[in-house]
Parts: C-alpha cells; structure tokens; sequence
C-alpha cells in the first residue's frame, strides 16, 4: 500500500540538550494536512539526503510529535541522536525540506480526564508528553495536572524552563523534576535509587484514585512506576503506556 506523504519545511531547530534537538516543521502547502491526537507519532525523512549522514536511506522514522494540537500551524519532533536515522534528522538545516506521513499510534491523551491526568516522562519519552501537557493547558482539562520528568542531570532535563514557567503561571499544574545521576537538591530529588516509590507518589498526587496516569519513559523505569501505582490501589485501565 502506498504511503500517504506530505512535505514540509524545517523551520526552526531548538537544542534541548548535547545529544537533544527539536525540529518545528511548517506544511509546504496552505494549512495542516490533517489531525493529530496528543502522543502519537509520524514517520519522518528527509527528501534531500545528499549531504546527510546515511547517504540514500529513505527508509521511514517515526517520531513522536512533541508539539500539541493546539499548536496549528506548526509541527514539532524532538530528537534523540542515537544511530543513522536520527544522525540524518540532526543534519538538517533550516530551510531543509522532510517527508513526514499522517500521524498514528494509541498512546493518545484521552479527553475524559477525571480530576485530571498524571504524567510520567523520562529522557526523550518526554517528546509525547510534552505535546499532551500542553494540550490539557490550552484547553483547561482537569482540575489538576501533575508532572513527573526524570532525567539524568538538569544538563538533559528536556523543556525544563518551559515546564517551569508553565507551573509557575498555571495555577493546579505541579512539576516535579528527578535527576538520577546528580545532587542537585534546589531542583530535584536525586540520589543512587530512583524516588518515584509509593510514599513520594502518594505526597505529590492529589487524589490519586481519581486521577487518569500516562507513562513514557525507558522500560526499567515504566516497571517501577507501574508497580508503584498499583501498590497504591490505580486500576490497570486507568494507566496509559508507551515503551521505548
């Protein structure tokens, strides 16, 4: 079957850390080519690859949007370097053009919130929820929202001025950083095992059996907050996943 592809244009590129950049990618055509729901992801290549590393390969990468819907004349990935597909991604220059396919995927941010969602992101699985977080801040879902991030040190802690200002402006949004590899007291707990255990979830999350969990994060640290919830009583169908 062939694929449904639409062009667009690198706009901007943001370092978010030595091996971290976002892209912002504007349609080559008049408005959005279609819909996205908060976490998915699309397949992204560039259509110029004679100076980007990995030669010819136009093989399909997919990405997470970490840009939100409610954000509409714009598309953002964040990328982690880490092998030739995303060597190639990182060798784009503004003014590059890329090949990208409708956005999919099921780790999608779902409206019925209850009293409002909890997130858990770690290293780049940071990228989709970025997206829905700001999309439950665009549009007011949720009496509350509370954000986990781990990270390894602030140098890696992906939009962690944005997420700052977004907590100190919004009222009932809470931002708890963790950086695992450093002592850093004034901005995150740290320290040789990691503090998302029952007791620091149940002091930082306001009614937590009312509340609706979506998990990204590295495999080792997914099975450590799935088992903390579900020591603390959180239905299995109230906790959304994606592993990476």
């Amino acid at each position: 079957m062939e694929v449904e592809t639409f062009r667009f244009q690198v706009d901007g590129i943001t370092p978010e850390s030595l091996r971290v950049k976002t892209f912002r990618l504007r349609p080559g055509q008049a408005g959005m080519p279609f819909r996205f729901s908060p976490g998915q992801h699309m397949g992204v290549r560039p259509i110029d690859t004679e100076n980007a590393r990995g030669g010819n390969d136009q093989r399909w990468r997919h990405f997470s949007l970490s840009s939100s819907p409610s954000e509409p004349d714009f598309l953002e990935i964040t990328v982690l370097r880490q092998g030739t597909a995303s060597d190639r991604i990182h060798s784009l220059s503004e003014g590059d053009w890329v090949e990208v396919t409708r956005p999919e995927g099921t780790f999608v941010l779902d409206d019925a919130v209850r009293y409002g969602p909890v997130f858990f992101g770690g290293g780049i699985g940071m990228a989709p929820i970025r997206s829905m977080v700001r999309y439950c801040l665009d549009q007011g879902l949720g009496r509350a929202l509370t954000l986990f991030a781990s990270f390894s040190s602030p140098e890696e802690a992906l939009f962690k001025d944005e997420l700052k200002k977004w907590g100190d402006l919004t009222p009932g949004f809470s931002v708890w950083l963790t950086y695992t590899g450093t002592q850093s007291a004034q901005e995150g707990r740290s320290g040789p095992s990691h503090p998302w255990d029952r007791a620091y979830l149940e002091e930082h999350i306001v009614k937590p059996l009312d509340r609706v969990y979506y998990l990204c994060a590295p495999r080792g640290l997914m099975d450590t907050v799935e088992s903390q919830l579900a020591s603390m009583g959180i239905p299995p169908e109230r906790i959304r996943s994606e592993r990476w």
